[in-house]
């Protein structure tokens, strides 16, 4: 015998109406469509009738092993299609469900279960260790309580449903579940979701999403998250199957596919998950059965709906829906297929149904249409409060004159034309110098940059100190990081001055809980600079000023570092230029290196350079310690200048850094990787005569290390170690122009393509003469014909060093003949022990290389765009990874 084998549509949910309980309303619709599928996952299926069935069983087995005390029952359960079985059973028995996350700390889930007073668990087998843990006196297993269940014999069904049925019919006002979300003081807050609450969230799904029978919603939020939990009502209470994925267990880049492979209609996720989901989209790549996506949690900007606009299909939609565990769903904004561009943040839309959203002004009255105030939202739909803290609900719910309930979320925000937009919190806004600044503010600007993929911004408040402002960014590996001075003037771009952060943090990520938010506890704590002395003589003055202008800062002390303060090696090169422009004084890189703070540059700047003459090839980082000394070797084009935060973390050695011959102080840079590294051994045998010896080497700079270790180990000396920082092979160096190795220069053999203005013009000369033009051309350019948009690099990378550029036209001509020098090299098997660190998108990755690294070595990857892995944050764990594998290498640290 086969369950419920009708398959028909449920009659539409209406709140309010009729149906008073979740669970009377799951047996509607799975009695409608019994054999439909109602919810998968990788590891299991089931449709509506055998949920129905199964879960009526445990339900039944679970009244006579629980307690009916009135206290929750937690659950411990994978993200999956039996694990939602067992929040369905509990929720049939008419127990109070507390959803845990095994993501979570145990610490914490102790604290959750302390705080809800359960006594009862139920756990799957891979949780079961853990829920024993918990300290709860009655651990139930989900396996032994769906064991032996048959879900085909009528009498076993009729029994389980016979024993539900003293389970009291519940009714709007009825706690449903709890969810317990993090709470200002530390201590989390239990929000009670009811029946009619969650009735009415699926009810807005209906209404707003439209979700319906035909639909396949993603399941990647959390479970134990409200807006996880809102997402299976809202599939199931409307028919609509749902297909749990976690991408925390499987990994991002299997969502893709998840989706692909069941053709799923809908995605509901955070905003941080969708840039995920998109970074792993390559181009062109649609999800073609996704008909929306929305995202809930936090703010979503129009970068990110523009980033995800081609992978959606025509006709798609996108929505930002909002809502909080207090309010349950609050409002929704679509941009349907084929809006104009977005720019800045995505509204907050239009307040769903059985909910009324007032904006008020600090003595309650309501505020004009689209000025700011504090939002409150009216309804019979709202959280019943939280469990067991009821002065903590007397803060956020209440019943106005007219005895309407309302909750005060803590929002500020703005309504025009019926459109809610946020416009921060009222517990966040904070007084800097005497202005009221909204965090959130700060955010979006911070966030007006590519190279930014994240920003949290926070304010330090710590009376009588003075307010201050963080700001913690994490960059988008795609770009070049943005230093802390340029964020700090292109911020000055636009917003007043006391709203520019006077702490800017670099972080690889975000750090995020369990629910996608960003965990504001976790980030590193950070205090601004030390006031230093003031500069006081007018030459002093005018460098601060000058440093001040480059930096991003209102005031330089005699003892700021320039590195420190947020200086990288562009704003260097723009402070030296500037120097020069306005002072009339021509300064190196080196010469910021050997007198990094405002008093000791000042010095160097009365005095000139000349007076301090150094080596135009090599720079000293770091002169003292007692280690072995570190010889770095940096990327073509750049200065010695870029190794400076990584110097800072390799221990207690001297650190030297070496740059392209010819770079800052004309010469002829070398013409092959051999040459370059015979230069560079001529010096480090004047620095350390004899071995081991360390090397670092960066992008076209590992390949001279490389070279370099082979001719010290031909000339009979020990090398300890080589680290290669996301080096190239020679056929895929970066600012190559020229082709491989392996291809003979020959311009007949080469494509004719169409952009190659020479190919055209000789498509028109006679042949004997025409192979004379093409002989000479060969004697010039030995690489071939470059095409259109390349003929200017190759000519200006042929010129490096004997025509002087200005500006960075200088550094790009370097660059350019780094690449012609590179794809020249031929790699060798390497003996001695590598570090190898790879950048996103390094063209060759680890397969590549392990022939070649025969001796010991080993391989990380790092998420950081090629130039951004030299600096801060990823400078600090680069600098640590060298350190390490020197401690462990044979002869010395």
């Amino acid at each position: 015998m086969t369950i419920a084998a009708t398959t028909s549509e449920p009659q539409p949910l209406v709140v309010p109406g009729e149906v008073r309980s979740v669970v009377g309303r799951w047996r509607l619709v799975a009695r409608a469509l019994g054999d439909s599928p109602a919810i998968s996952s990788p590891d299991a299926s089931y449709t509506f009738a055998q949920v129905d069935a199964l879960s009526d069983a445990v339900a039944a087995r679970l009244l006579a092993a629980a307690p009916a005390d009135g206290t929750p029952v937690v659950t411990v359960l994978d993200h999956g299609a039996t694990g939602i079985v067992g929040l369905w059973s509990v929720m049939k028995a008419g127990r109070i469900l507390v959803a845990l996350d095994a993501h979570l700390p145990a610490e914490r889930l102790r604290q959750i279960v302390d705080l809800a007073g359960a006594t009862t668990c139920v756990a799957d087998a891979d949780h079961a260790d853990l829920a024993a843990e918990l300290g709860i006196p009655n651990v139930l297993r989900l396996d032994e309580l769906t064991a032996d269940v048959d879900t085909t014999d009528p009498l076993a069904l009729a029994t389980h449903r016979a024993a539900l049925a003293d389970v009291p019919v519940a009714d709007h006002d009825d706690i449903l579940n709890i969810v317990f979300t993090s709470g200002s003081t530390g201590v989390p807050k239990g929000v009670i979701t009811t029946h009619g609450s969650a009735l009415n969230d699926a009810y807005a799904g209906q209404t707003q999403f439209g979700i319906g029978t035909d639909d396949r919603l993603t399941q990647v939020l959390p479970l134990s998250f409200a807006a996880g939990f809102t997402m299976m009502m809202m599939g199931l209470l409307n028919g609509a199957g749902i297909w749990a994925y976690d991408p925390r267990d499987r990994g991002v880049r299997g969502l893709e596919p998840w989706i692909a492979q069941n053709g799923l209609t809908t995605l509901h996720c955070t905003p941080h998950l969708l840039r995920s989901l998109v970074s792993t989209l390559s181009a062109g790549q649609t999800l073609s059965t996704v008909r929306l996506a929305a995202t809930v949690g936090e703010a979503v900007y129009g970068r990110d709906y523009e980033a995800l606009r081609p992978h959606l299909r025509p006709g798609a939609s996108f929505f930002n829906w909002t809502g909080s565990s207090e309010v349950g769903n609050l409002s929704c904004h679509e941009i349907p297929f084929g809006a104009p561009e977005q720019e800045g943040a995505v509204p907050a839309g239009r307040v769903v149904p059985n909910k009324e959203l007032r904006v008020l002004d600090e003595n309650g009255d309501p505020v004009a249409p689209g000025e700011v105030g504090e939002l409150v939202v009216v309804s019979d739909f709202l959280s019943g409060g939280y469990w067991r803290n009821p002065e903590a609900a007397a803060t956020k719910f209440g019943r106005n004159d007219r005895g309407e309930r309302f909750c005060k979320p803590g929002d500020m925000g703005r309504v025009e034309d019926g459109v809610l937009s946020f416009a921060g919190r009222t517990d966040a806004a904070v007084k800097i110098r005497g202005y009221l600044v909204d965090p959130s503010e700060v955010e979006a600007a911070v966030l007006d940059s590519d190279a930014v993929s994240e920003v949290s911004v926070m304010a330090v408040v710590r009376p009588p100190a003075a307010s201050y402002l963080v700001a913690y960014v994490a960059a988008d590996t795609r770009f070049r990081a943005e230093s802390p001075a340029m964020i700090r003037r292109r911020l000055r771009l636009r917003l007043p001055e006391y709203m520019v952060p006077s702490v800017i943090v670099q972080v690889t990520s975000l750090p995020r809980n369990e629910r996608g938010k960003v965990d504001r506890q976790a980030l590193p704590p950070a205090e601004p600079a030390k006031p230093t002395a003031p500069p006081t003589t007018q030459w002093e003055i005018v460098l601060s000023d000058l440093w001040g202008e480059v930096l991003g800062l209102d005031s330089v002390g005699l003892d700021d570092d320039f590195m420190e303060v947020g200086g990288d090696s562009l704003t260097a090169e723009e402070m030296l230029t500037l120097v020069n422009d306005r002072l009339g004084i021509a300064l190196v890189s080196s010469d910021l290196i050997e007198a990094p703070t405002l008093r000791q540059f000042t010095q160097r700047v009365t005095l000139g350079s000349a007076s301090l003459p150094s080596h135009p090839d090599v720079v000293a980082l770091r002169t003292g310690g007692a280690g072995t000394p570190a010889f770095c070797f940096v990327g073509g084009g750049s200065l010695a200048l870029t190794f400076v935060p990584i110097a800072r973390h390799l221990g207690d050695r001297p650190v030297y850094a070496f740059q392209a011959h010819g770079l800052e102080q004309r010469a002829i840079p070398d013409k092959s990787v051999e040459a370059a590294a015979a230069r560079a051994l001529q010096m480090m045998r004047v620095i350390q005569p004899r071995g081991p010896y360390v090397m670092v080497g960066h992008s076209f700079g590992g390949l001279v290390a490389l070279e370099a270790a082979r001719q010290l180990e031909q000339a009979g000396e020990t090398v300890q170690h080589v680290t290669l920082l996301d080096t190239y092979q020679p056929g895929n160096s970066v600012g190559a122009l020229a082709p491989s190795a392996s291809e003979q220069p020959s311009l007949t053999t080469r494509p004719a393509g169409p952009r190659s203005v020479v190919r055209r013009s000789l498509s028109t000369v006679a042949r004997p003469v025409k192979s004379q033009i093409e002989a000479r051309l060969v004697s010039v350019l030995p690489d071939g014909l470059p095409e259109l948009e390349q003929l200017g690099d190759r000519v200006r990378a042929r010129l490096a060093g004997i025509v002087p550029f200005s500006g960075q036209r200088q550094f790009d001509a370097f660059f350019d003949h780094s690449g012609l020098v590179a794809r020249k090299y031929a790699l060798r098997p390497l003996t001695t022990p590598v570090l190898l660190v790879l950048g996103d998108n390094n063209p060759d990755g680890a397969d590549a290389w392990r022939p070649l690294l025969t001796g010991p070595h080993t391989i990380v990857e790092i998420q950081a765009e090629h130039s951004s892995l030299m600096r801060e944050p990823h400078a600090t764990t680069v600098g640590e990874l060298i350190q390490a594998e020197l401690d462990k290498a044979p002869g010395g640290s």
